[in-house]
């Protein structure tokens, strides 16, 4: 059976894309999640991108249930699936997951955090700024990603 892309319906937040894309490339979903985050913070391109994916790349639901899956994308199928989202984007607001309220919290806690020591003007925390907390992020991730790879490598 051939490794295809599609939307996770198990291991999903909001739409199953990071999910997807973590048993797709076989890597950790939490550093999908994590590099979302990244593009988010380094200039606005991560909700973008996920929500392109997640209209554009048919969900494990749709591919298994017996639905007809073409290997290509027309006007309809682009339509079909733009209204799926709304509808499960008013699933996820009206009825969020434990998951979802948890990475919320927690992303508002840091953001809230941030902030608060930015407006404190402490001298000792004035290197505390966009450009070292996304380089952190990514030093981070990329430290991660090497670490699943020498994993897999053993």
């Amino acid at each position: 059976m051939e490794n295809r892309l599609m939307r996770s319906q198990q291991d999903r937040i909001l739409g199953g894309v990071c999910g997807g894309l973590g048993k797709y490339l076989n890597i950790d979903v939490v550093l999908v999640r994590l590099f979302f985050i990244v593009f988010t913070l380094a200039g606005g391109i991560g909700p973008l991108v996920y929500i392109i994916l997640w209209i554009v790349v048919p969900s494990e639901e749709t591919v298994t249930g017996g639905a007809p899956s073409s290997a290509t994308i027309d006007g309809e199928v682009i339509k079909d699936r733009a209204e799926t989202f709304k509808e499960e984007i008013s699933q996820v607001v009206n009825q969020p997951s434990k998951k979802t309220s948890l990475y919320i919290g927690i992303g508002l806690i840091l953001v809230g955090g941030y902030i608060f020591l930015q407006n404190l003007n402490i001298p000792w925390l004035s290197w505390v700024n966009n450009n070292v907390i996304l380089a952190g992020l990514i030093i981070l991730a990329g430290v991660a990603l090497l670490l699943v790879a020498l994993r897999k490598g053993k």
